[in-house]
């Protein structure tokens, strides 16, 4: 399938997208129409829908294009503040996209190219960003080698996301930094015996 390229060029692809997102925000999922953006965004249908053929479409292209770019793995030479230099990247997506990702939480199971977008283009990239920093700290010695990697890179993030859209907690630094030294850092020492 060819991609037909807006007149604008990219710069109103991510204007037309940004309204994608606030609509979005204003919504929900299940709420957001076509005819909604197309009013924000000053467009046509004809054009929004020669681009992106439905609504799924639209919404995937918006979440990808604002979280396209994943985190560069740090090396400061430590976990914990490898860690903590990750959670700062995840604690500001939360502050820019948190009303998206918690708009997009029911949708995820009814709607596999939503999910499947959400794990290549956000999930995929985050992991590995935290598996590198886990390699390089057992290269050093502080992670443990029969450390659970997959537990252990999901446990602040799960945290984080319960408290931010769900418990309504709040999400701070000194939360990011009781998750690495109270959790993530014991547990990296290895399964308790």
């Amino acid at each position: 399938m060819s991609v037909t390229p807006l007149r604008g060029g990219p710069a109103r692809e991510a204007e037309l997208l940004g309204a994608v997102l606030d609509v979005l925000r204003e919504t929900g999922y299940d709420r957001l129409t076509v005819d909604a953006v197309v009013a924000r965004a000053r467009a046509s249908k004809q054009t929004v829908y020669r681009r992106w053929p439905s609504k799924a479409d639209l919404v995937v292209a918006a979440f990808a294009g604002a979280v396209s770019a994943g985190p560069e793995p740090p090396d400061t030479g430590r976990l914990r503040d490898d860690l903590l230099a990750l959670l700062d990247g995840l604690l500001q997506e939360l502050t820019e996209l948190g009303d998206v990702i918690a708009g997009l939480l029911g949708e995820l199971r009814r709607n596999p190219a939503l999910a499947t977008a959400m794990e290549e283009n956000f999930i995929a990239s985050r992991r590995e960003a935290v598996v590198s920093v886990f390699e390089r700290a057992r290269a050093r010695g502080e992670l443990a080698a029969d450390a659970d990697e997959d537990l252990l890179w999901q446990l602040a993030p799960a945290t984080i996301f319960f408290r931010a859209l769900i418990s309504g907690q709040p999400v701070d630094r000194e939360l990011a930094r009781r998750l690495v030294d109270h959790v993530i850092i014991p547990l990296a020492h290895g399964p308790a015996r």
